[in-house]
């Protein structure tokens, strides 16, 4: 845990860590108080125990759930007020903590300043950047992108769920620039990004500007994947079977691989 697994996501065979532990427990390979202690830790942590294996561990959980409540209602609060304090326009719509990392919905068409929302989850103690395993999903409208964060603080846009697309919004000293990053739908790996201002892009470059000092794609900085075209999937969907900030809407469709109808407005 302390790698910052996902306790709720599900193996091939559709359990996650935390009911595969309850599992073993039904095993007898805890013992006593040490069920207990183990059952409270996971669910202070966001696990979702969705199967039931025996009565007892049952009465357990349920004992322990019912002392926690207060605890688990108070960070889920707290971290949708951090959702809420980083909403530029629409609402919050979901919360949920898994482990170290963190799941928010925001509703359609919303943007959102990203680094506020990974500063003020890194304050509730989630997402400190030393996570080798996972990362934070945030859901704008109906596509989804993972976040990782590095020691250093940068934002490392991971992956994007299929078929879905973003404009990220970078604040530079000629003033906001667009980037469309967007799935690849002919290279199933590649998230493509492109610069919606060229000739904003091109001053930037002549005068030096590093745009977007705490953002990166992929593992890259901006002006490596922009010159690129795109960054390789490295989060969860990558499997077929100036100021440093940005703010995040949703790209209602695409069209010839093109984003066409941006969620801002």
């Amino acid at each position: 845990m302390d790698l910052g697994i996902r306790i709720n996501a599900a193996n091939e065979d559709g359990f996650g860590f935390a009911n595969v532990t309850m599992f073993k427990m039904y095993r007898d390979e805890f013992k006593g108080n040490k069920q207990e202690d183990i059952i409270r830790k996971l669910a202070l942590n966001g696990a979702d125990f969705n199967v039931q294996v025996d009565k007892k561990i049952t009465e357990i959980h349920q004992k322990v759930q019912k002392e926690i409540e207060p605890q688990i209602y108070s960070r889920l609060t707290k971290l949708r007020e951090v959702g809420e304090n980083a909403t530029i326009e629409g609402i919050v719509e979901n919360v949920e903590i898994d482990n170290k990392t963190f799941y928010m919905e925001f509703s359609h068409s919303c943007i959102v300043d990203v680094a506020k929302v990974v500063e003020g989850a890194k304050n509730l103690g989630l997402s400190k950047g030393d996570l080798n395993l996972g990362g934070n999903i945030i859901k704008i409208g109906d596509g989804e992108v993972e976040v990782k964060t590095g020691k250093d603080g940068k934002r490392n846009y991971v992956d994007i769920s299929d078929n879905s697309a973003f404009t990220v919004t970078l604040c530079t000293s000629l003033g906001e620039l667009n980037l469309m990053v967007y799935h690849d739908t002919e290279d199933y790996h590649q998230v493509q990004i492109e610069v919606e201002d060229e000739e904003m892009w091109n001053e930037l470059q002549e005068i030096g500007e590093i745009v977007g000092k705490g953002c990166l794609f992929g593992g890259m900085s901006v002006k490596e994947a922009v010159e690129r075209g795109s960054f390789t999937r490295c989060g969860r969907w990558d499997d077929q079977s100036s100021k440093s900030s940005e703010t995040f809407s949703w790209v209602d469709k695409l069209k010839n691989n093109k984003t066409t109808s941006v969620g801002r407005s």
